[in-house]
């Protein structure tokens, strides 16, 4: 298997026989000046499965709508979240997902799961392995922000929302999950929390902009939860798992 960091929140994992991509913000060229999308998985030939957690614009492009043209074998799996949003309400095939309901077919096996913002967020299995993509599911704290009450209710939520997940999964071969500077000195918190609370084995962090330095400052803490972090340095990385 092969995941790859296109930009943001946006990961493409690819397996043999067919690929998943999460939460397209922009494309992105590769080293050779090719684009991921357009010039390299738009031509793959083979089925696409384009996962969307909310509707907000860094994690929605209606892009994603005109990809079936030149790949028919694309199924859309979405957060019900997304039905608000106009711009899709004529698209009649789409599979949209709303907390704790599933989808299955004869590639993996999708359950939807909360978020502390829009949306929700997918867990994904494929042949046994268990991949989880947050979407904006964190510890949006905000405790240099706001009152103490206030941000421990923003940490709370996020726990029953974490706590929900593992009541439904003990362990996650690989997570993508939001890193972001912008919540202060405890930016990592949530991702603290996530993998003390769930046993993870890869984890590659996602929402951090540019500030590569600070995401990958959490390797040092997913190595004492024996928690492989995979360091992210650009956009369009791959890594083979």
């Amino acid at each position: 298997m092969t995941v790859t960091y296109i930009y943001h929140s946006c990961y493409l994992l690819e397996f043999d026989g067919f690929s998943l991509i999460f939460d397209f913000f922009k494309d992105e060229k590769r080293d050779d000046g090719r684009f991921w999308i357009n010039d390299y998985l738009l031509e793959k030939k083979e089925p696409l499965y384009v996962f969307c957690t909310h509707s907000h614009s860094d994690h929605f492009n209606p892009e994603i709508f005109e990809w079936r043209t030149k790949k028919p074998d694309t199924t859309y799996i979405f957060s019900k979240e997304i039905l608000e949003n106009h711009e899709i309400s004529e698209h009649k095939d789409i599979v949209f997902l709303d907390k704790l309901q599933v989808y299955e077919d004869e590639r993996l096996k999708v359950k939807a799961f909360g978020s502390t913002d829009a949306g929700g967020s997918f867990l994904v299995n494929v042949s046994g392995q268990r991949f989880f993509h947050a979407g904006d599911l964190n510890n949006w704290h905000w405790n240099e922000e706001v009152p103490k009450h206030e941000a421990a209710g923003y940490e709370n939520n996020y726990l029953c929302q974490l706590e929900l997940l593992a009541e439904n999964v003990d362990q996650l071969y690989l997570a993508t999950f939001p890193i972001d500077p912008r919540l202060g000195k405890d930016y990592m918190r949530g991702a603290e929390q996530f993998v003390n609370r769930i046993s993870t084995d890869y984890f590659l962090p996602m929402h951090f902009g540019d500030d590569y330095e600070k995401a990958n400052a959490f390797s040092r803490y997913a190595r004492l939860q024996n928690c492989t972090y995979l360091n992210v340095y650009k956009k369009g990385q791959s890594f083979e798992l």
